[in-house]
């Protein structure tokens, strides 16, 4: 169902090297459903986070539905599963690195139950709902938010462009028609 990509060795391919230095992704997948392996999700983070930091440290876990629930209830006050939250690290504890720029740090939590049902709810593959909301949780992380329609726009324009990319179609191009 979901791409396994091919292992590569840092010594073939030293941007790799590099790149593990700039970009952490601490994955669990809890849910107990057959969702992305932790090298997809890898890839759709860096994507969405590489341009604007110099480092990052994000942790990702996929929670089943009644988890996501308790979740949701008890830091938004919002008593069901949602499909991605967002928990930024406060502001005072960002610090800069050895580089002098600005290290994200972030915590993410999925499900995939809510994310596979949007998906065949919205006629989009699971893949691609996937990233979205990786990329859609990453933009979170970064400060990005739409509760206003100007940022609303802005943020999703970041998504579209993001996931242009990476070879996926718009996700909103669906509610635009």
């Amino acid at each position: 169902m979901f791409r396994r990509p091919l292992p590569k060795r840092n010594r073939d391919f030293p941007f790799l090297r590099v790149q593990r230095q700039r970009f952490t992704l601490h994955f669990a997948n809890e849910s107990g459903i057959a969702a992305p392996c932790e090298a997809d999700f890898y890839r759709w983070l860096w994507q969405a986070v590489k341009t604007r930091y110099r480092r990052a440290e994000l942790t990702l876990m996929l929670f089943d539905e009644a988890a996501a629930r308790a979740c949701n209830r008890d830091y938004r006050g919002k008593d069901y599963a949602t499909n991605v939250l967002s928990f930024e690290v406060a502001r005072e504890s960002w610090f800069d690195d050895m580089d002098g720029g600005e290290i994200l740090r972030g915590d993410l939590v999925m499900c995939p139950q809510v994310v596979l049902r949007e998906a065949a709810e919205q006629g989009k593959t699971a893949e691609a709902h996937f990233a979205h909301l990786a990329v859609h949780g990453a933009l979170h992380l970064m400060g990005h938010d739409h509760v206003q329609d100007d940022e609303a726009e802005a943020m999703e324009a970041l998504e579209i462009q993001i996931l242009a990319q990476m070879g996926y179609a718009n996700p909103y191009q669906s509610e635009a028609v």
